[in-house]
């Protein structure tokens, strides 16, 4: 027996819209294959959605924590800079008292006439 070529229909969803008592019905085919595609393509936009989300959540604590990292940092270069200005002073009245040192000692070479 053949089985009769048939013509593979296609799916269609109808939705009747109800405007009032007064007017007419109206009826809207749409293809089960569009509806398919709106709700696959919403279904991505949402997981899209909430994915950018997450990230842009993921963002800010990321940016809160580098801040504090920025604010500890930023506090340990003033105690650095602190430091240095201290050792710079330091070194400096070293070498003031160096050169008072060597004064004396060219003075005491001279008084004694020790020749260099």
């Amino acid at each position: 027996m053949k089985r009769a070529a048939r013509k593979k229909r296609r799916g269609f969803v109808t939705l009747k819209i109800v405007r009032g008592t007064t007017e007419n019905t109206r009826t809207l085919r749409l293809p089960k294959a569009l509806i398919r595609f709106t709700l696959g393509f919403l279904a991505a936009l949402l997981l899209f959605v909430g994915v950018m989300t997450y990230k842009t959540g993921n963002l800010s604590f990321t940016y809160r924590d580098r801040l504090d990292d920025i604010t500890e940092l930023e506090n340990i270069n003033e105690n650095q800079q602190r430091e240095i200005e201290t050792l710079n002073e330091v070194t400096a009245e070293v070498r003031e008292k160096l050169e008072t040192l060597e004064d004396i000692e060219a003075k005491v070479k001279e008084l004694v006439g020790m020749d260099e």
